[in-house]
């Protein structure tokens, strides 16, 4: 490509790409579900999760990728991931990357005020093995927790300006249920001291927008050092 190019759910810039098509002759879709196949949780089955497509969508995005879907009804559809090429000068070794750390199915509690972002988030969680239940509003995600904290392994915060209004909330949660490990999700660390964290029962501090990598490996950890400490206290 000479120049950017728009496509149906992404853009991408000048370079070259390379694209992998899958098409059917199926019924298709209306504009109006063509334009909601990549939300998590939205389907058209009377079974299943919708959270395939905002899985793939999520790939690809992160491989610097867009996608390209064409459909009309009862004339199939076809949908199109473009993804960067990369033409190596000399032969290199192939280099399987590190499998990320995935969960096994935990529930975790998400505060994040800004709606696509909180969208975007539990996709990222869904795609890593996690249940993720997101909360708009403090006061909502505290009463659900103080109602069944049982339910929730981890919690993750972000989104909540300013900076004294989530420690208040983590602190809250943790006076709650301290066993549960909290999270942090911000832009900038730099304001954040260290003794407030620590007071409020944040375990760990991530970036905000989350990263796939980043959050995977610290909810891997905090998870771990939660399931140490229960053996601990039981032996």
């Amino acid at each position: 490509l000479s120049q950017q190019q728009t496509l149906s759910h992404g853009a991408i810039g000048p370079g070259r790409y390379v694209c992998i098509a899958v098409s059917d002759a199926g019924r298709g879709m209306d504009e109006a579900t063509l334009r909601r196949i990549f939300e998590p949780f939205f389907t058209t089955r009377s079974s299943g999760n919708g959270l395939g497509l905002a899985t793939v969508r999520e790939i690809v995005r992160e491989h610097g990728g867009a996608l390209n879907v064409r459909s009309t009804p009862n004339g199939g559809s076809r949908f199109e991931a473009l993804l960067t090429c990369i033409a190596a000068v000399t032969p290199v070794p192939a280099l399987r990357p590190p499998a990320l750390p995935l969960g096994g199915g935990e529930t975790v509690l998400m505060i994040e005020d800004d709606r696509e972002q909180r969208l975007r988030d539990e996709e990222i969680l869904a795609a890593l093995g996690y249940e993720p239940v997101g909360f708009a509003r403090e006061e909502d995600a505290i009463a659900s927790h103080l109602m069944a904290s049982k339910r929730f392994d981890a919690i993750v915060i972000g989104g909540l300006p300013p900076l004294k209004s989530a420690l208040a909330c983590a602190a809250s949660l943790c006076k709650a249920a301290s066993d549960r490990p909290i999270l942090m999700a911000t832009a900038s660390v730099d304001e954040i001291d260290a003794n407030a964290l620590i007071a409020a029962g944040v375990s760990e501090i991530v970036r905000r927008p989350l990263v796939a990598t980043e959050i995977a490996a610290a909810l891997k950890r905090c998870l771990a050092a939660r399931l140490t400490a229960v053996s601990t206290d039981a032996g």
